[in-house]
């Protein structure tokens, strides 16, 4: 009898402790990041009533053990992946697949799932106790890498970005060339009939109307020109010789003459004579440069015609005479820039009190056609001062904030830890893991990389004890309990009735 008493004990104490384990699941059901567990029995040592025989000329008999009771051989933790769900603040952050966020207390560092962190007022990501979350703070850099806090100093960082890029799109004039030589472009108009006739210049077009009606719609004549330097038109009609000189510098003009002629007919020859090969050829874009502090600088670039498919460049700085870059580009017949053939030089500068200033010219989206020229700078890699004033946390990690002038910079990289046996860490409380000599050392590396899960901002991991699954348990534990306590009862019973045989 007292053996069963004994073996009844042993059942409560291990379906007490069960219990034990079920209530702290259902106490945690809503519990972020938790981690259920559950308990696993063993039998106890039987005691061998008889031993077993082997057959013979009688048959072989099995042994005769009664048990001794139950214990609980360990209590497990569950860690697989729990619910996600989505939140309102864009520093909560959950893990999608194996891995654990790594924070600290500044003396050791912590291991956990729970990923509700915020800022505090130095602009570090912590969680409610304090503890801060740690990451890399070299972007790219991953296992092995010294870990630090990671920071997001809202409105209290500056920084500056100095030009070290300027791409260029645009298309040169494959006309140039023939104005730079002097040479003269002319259209035979053919024959008019007497009356009056007028030229009107429109930016860099010539036109020659007679009678009110474009002669362009009669004879095709319309004449392009290069730019509007300062040159000579000559008309000449029957006995008439007409001489106009443009002004560069007007957008649009007209200018009208009256022909006669003796004759019925009159023969129109339309000229121009250009002064000299310089104004009328050159093509000039003005841009800006920043420094490492944030100050800018303006930039004239010239490019000149130096061939029939070359053009030779020249850049400026804010209208100083000395260049600082220059170089030659050369286009093939189909007007595109041959990079091989091309000489183009790095813009050089040394502004004071600033990191010297060595920026990258590239031209691969430039073209040399016959049409007016338009190069520009498409983008610099520049920026002046700005301030941080956003910042989002990325699948791999990553935490990048945004300026005021528009820069993007990475301000770290979450790291994640990964456990041969994430089982064998041990809670210490606060949805807090710590290393034990069976979980294996913590492995530091980026999301996404070695098995390690993936982040998602705005987002938290739910407990993943399932309610239903418990309140079974719970109902299954509670009958064992129960019937442990009749064994007890009964065992009670017969040994009252063991004591009542003396009387």
């Amino acid at each position: 009898m007292i053996r069963s008493l004994s073996t009844a004990v042993s059942g409560l104490r291990g379906h007490q402790i069960k219990l034990d384990v079920i209530g702290n699941n259902i106490a945690n059901v809503n519990t972020v990041a938790f981690k259920k567990s559950q308990a696993r029995f063993e039998d106890l040592l039987s005691q061998t009533m008889q031993g077993a025989t082997a057959p013979l000329t009688r048959g072989g008999m099995n042994p005769s053990q009664v048990g001794m009771g139950m214990r609980v051989s360990g209590i497990l933790n569950n860690h697989f992946q729990g619910p996600i769900q989505n939140t309102d603040r864009e520093t909560d952050l959950a893990i999608e697949g194996e891995g654990y966020f790594v924070v600290s207390d500044g003396r050791e560092n912590f291991y956990t799932r729970d990923g509700s962190f915020g800022r505090d007022a130095s602009g570090y990501l912590v969680k409610v106790n304090g503890l801060r979350l740690m990451g890399i703070l070299g972007a790219g850099e991953s296992e092995g890498s010294e870990l630090a806090p990671i920071h997001s100093p809202l409105g209290e960082r500056a920084v500056a970005r100095a030009t070290s890029q300027v791409s260029f799109a645009g298309n040169l004039d494959a006309r140039a060339w023939r104005l730079a030589q002097g040479e003269g472009w002319g259209l035979d108009l053919g024959s008019v009939e007497e009356g009056q006739f007028s030229l009107t210049l429109d930016g860099h077009s010539v036109t020659l109307d007679y009678n009110g009606v474009d002669a362009g719609l009669i004879h095709g004549a319309l004449v392009e020109l290069y730019g509007c330097p300062e040159g000579l038109i000559t008309v000449k009609g029957g006995d008439g010789l007409f001489n106009i000189t443009l002004d560069p510098q007007l957008e649009a003009s007209q200018l009208e003459f009256t022909g006669a002629a003796e004759s019925p007919g009159l023969s129109i020859t339309q000229e121009y004579q250009p002064a000299g090969a310089s104004a009328g050829s050159l093509y000039s874009y003005e841009h800006y440069l920043f420094d490492s502090l944030g100050r800018h600088y303006f930039v004239e670039f010239i490019f000149t015609p130096t061939g029939q498919n070359s053009w030779g460049y020249e850049a400026y700085l804010d209208g100083e005479s000395t260049s600082i870059g220059s170089g030659e580009l050369i286009f093939d017949a189909e007007g595109n820039l041959d990079r091989e053939a091309s000489t183009i030089n790095n813009l050089v500068y040394g502004p004071e009190g600033a990191d010297s200033l060595d920026v990258i010219s590239s031209f691969l989206g430039c073209t040399q056609l016959a049409g007016p020229s338009n190069l520009l700078v498409r983008e610099q890699d520049g920026f002046t001062t700005g301030e941080l004033v956003s910042f989002e946390i990325g699948r791999t990690g990553a935490v990048t904030g945004t300026y005021s002038n528009g820069m993007v910079e990475n301000l770290g990289q979450i790291a994640l830890s990964f456990f041969t046996n994430p089982e064998g860490l041990i809670k210490e409380g606060g949805n807090l893991y710590q290393v034990t000599s069976n979980s294996g050392e913590p492995r530091m590396g980026l999301p996404g990389t070695e098995g390690r899960g993936l982040i998602r901002s705005s987002s938290l991991e739910m407990s993943n004890a399932d309610i239903a699954v418990e309140f079974t348990e719970l109902i299954t534990t509670s009958r064992a309990f129960q019937a442990n306590t009749r064994v007890v009862t009964a065992s009670d019973e017969i040994l009252m009735e063991v004591i009542n045989m003396k009387r």
